[in-house]
């Protein structure tokens, strides 16, 4: 299946960075020229930074630019072996956000800074803007999910969601054809972003739960699920 923008630019630049184009401590170009580069939109270079950001592998400062990390270390994917261990089941890939999501929720109701929780409302509802007009909206709804790691306030956490959002990108694409899927997300995406404005941190949990355990149940009974 062919590969969501900003997972292709995601890769190149990850190649870039491992052969030694690109070494520790290097600028980087702009955000515009890397779009020009690779012939994408800037949304998608700008989601592509953000998962290098979130590894620690680039970092972005602001009115300075992009730089390679220092530490050698972190050149290598922490994530490789679990990405050797492909194709994992959409079930797995379930459980795992289920293991991991809502607790990153109930986190970020009480540690998210208001910015953080109104860039969330505004994920939500650009996501059901895209569904209703039938724009791709999955590089949306991974963001939507991975702004909610940051905001938790618990970077080794927000990492392992990048891990999984990664792998499951193909999943995503595979749960948004279930019946109904679409409209529950956006109820739930509507509701979990409401939790985190009003500091409801049960809620929050709550609602994230019953958002994966939804989609978990529909894979697992084939979209009969009501």
């Amino acid at each position: 299946m062919k590969k969501l923008a900003h997972e292709e630019i995601l890769k190149r630049m990850e190649e870039k960075i491992r052969s030694g184009e690109w070494k520790p401590g290097e600028r980087l170009p702009t955000m515009p020229q890397l779009a020009s580069s690779y012939g994408y939109s800037l949304t998608a270079v700008r989601e592509a930074l953000r998962v290098l950001e979130s590894r620690r592998i680039v970092s972005i400062e602001h009115g300075r630019g992009i730089f390679v990390s220092h530490d050698p270390e972190l050149l290598n994917d922490p994530a490789e072996r679990l990405r050797g261990m492909e194709p994992q089941s959409l079930l797995q890939l379930l459980e795992a956000r289920l293991a991991i999501e809502p607790e990153l929720a109930a986190y970020c109701a009480v540690r998210s800074s208001v910015a953080q929780a109104r860039s969330i409302g505004e994920l939500a509802d650009r996501m059901e803007a895209q569904m209703k007009a039938g724009e791709d909206h999955f590089a949306t709804d991974v963001r939507f999910h991975q702004e909610i790691a940051d905001g938790a306030g618990n970077p080794l956490l927000a990492q392992m969601l990048s891990v999984i959002a990664d792998l499951s990108a193909k999943g995503r694409r595979e749960t948004d054809k279930l019946p109904h899927m679409r409209e529950k997300a956006i109820s739930y995406h509507r509701l979990i972003a409401t939790a985190i404005a009003e500091r409801q941190s049960d809620q929050a949990r709550v609602l994230m739960k019953a958002h994966i355990q939804d989609m978990l149940n529909a894979v697992q009974t084939g979209g009969n699920a009501t």
